[in-house]
């Protein structure tokens, strides 16, 4: 049975793959893939969100990366988002989310990203997995001196938001919209908000009282109900729903009625259009894309490229081709990026106001 799937690997806390033995052997197998592949400080950035696995994995993990001679550095509760941004912007070697994403708590996942901001590749992925299965990788642990570190780095939240708000051009400000956020209890119970409020929106924050286990229960962008009545209570401009780890977000306006990862990439594409913005008038999204998507594109003069399901082949396909907006729908939002033209080879810059 392969170890990673589409998107890191996941399961059922304390079930095979996802226990506290098999994230020690994973850590120590990919900080020795990892360390032949260095690109900067010989140091692996991990975050995560709010499960209450998420301390058990996390030590796990620290302890076999730094038992092979690698460092690492802790930024606790953080969007899948930012983990990419940090990884790239402090030359990290790698980057791990400690996530199950939009699953209930009592699963989580581990994904990497490479020093570059992106998925690892396969190839890197197929490495780390056949050093966990070998019977002789603890003959690679480190000695004496060589142990690695572990320290925490108490400003990430902080670095994250001000990127994040440094993707708006001068001049732009929410004053005068409320917003309803659901953070799902998950890694954007402080960020979205935060962002929102120093840009000058008024902000009514919901499920953003993680505890541990509620995570993605009964709320976020998998249950809209309550954010749909919130939105209407209070006479909300808009909604943003986020998931656990804050890489899917949904919406849904002032009338409450949601708005899908289809109708905003659209939004988004005409838009980008008007302003001469989308390169080579092409979006990349997946199968999983509604024939509607491509029909409004189409109507507006704009080319939709399928890819394989997961985010990593519309990244693949955006990079190969030079395009500048991707995503992917299944009535969730999960994956919507701009690479901007300065950067080509950032890190995505999600939609996701996380």
């Amino acid at each position: 049975m392969r170890l990673f799937g589409t998107d890191g690997i996941r399961g059922r806390v304390n079930t095979h793959p996802m226990t506290p033995e098999n994230a020690l052997r994973v850590g120590m197998a990919a900080a020795i893939v990892l360390r032949k592949e260095q690109h900067g400080r010989n140091m692996v950035l991990i975050g995560k969100d709010t499960r209450l696995s998420g301390y058990m994995i996390e030590s796990a993990l620290t302890s076999g990366i730094c038992s092979m001679g690698m460092n690492v550095t802790l930024v606790g509760p953080l969007p899948t988002p930012g983990i990419a941004y940090l990884t790239r912007t402090l030359r990290i070697d790698a980057g791990v989310v400690i996530s199950a994403s939009h699953n209930p708590f009592y699963d989580n996942g581990i994904k990497f990203f490479s020093h570059d901001g992106f998925k690892l590749p396969d190839e890197i992925e197929e490495r780390i997995e056949e050093l966990v299965r070998d019977n002789s990788l603890e003959h690679y642990r480190a000695k004496g001196e060589e142990v690695g570190k572990a320290h925490r780095l108490d400003d990430a939240t902080g670095r994250y938001i001000e990127y994040v708000k440094s993707t708006l051009k001068k001049g732009v400000a929410f004053e005068g919209m409320k917003v309803v956020v659901d953070s799902a209890n998950g890694a954007a119970y402080k960020t979205t908000p935060w962002v929102l409020r120093e840009l000058g929106a008024e902000v009514i924050s919901i499920n953003d009282k993680p505890d541990g286990i509620n995570i993605n229960d009964r709320c976020g962008s998998t249950h809209m109900d309550e954010i749909q009545k919130s939105v209407l209570r209070h006479k909300a401009d808009i909604g943003i729903a986020h998931d656990g780890d804050a890489d899917r977000t949904l919406l849904c306006d002032e009338k409450g009625r949601i708005i899908d990862g289809d109708q905003i990439m659209g939004i988004c594409a005409v838009d980008m259009v008007s302003r001469g913005e989308l390169r080579k008038n092409t979006v990349v999204s997946t199968v999983m894309s509604n024939l509607g998507l491509e029909k409004y594109l189409e109507k507006n003069s704009i080319k939709l490229l399928r890819t394989k399901v997961g985010d990593r082949y519309v990244v693949e396909k955006m990079l190969a081709g030079d395009y500048n907006l991707g995503g992917n729908s299944r009535a969730i939002l999960y994956f919507l990026i701009i690479i901007r033209p300065a950067t080509a080879r950032s890190p995505p810059c999600r939609y996701s106001t996380s």
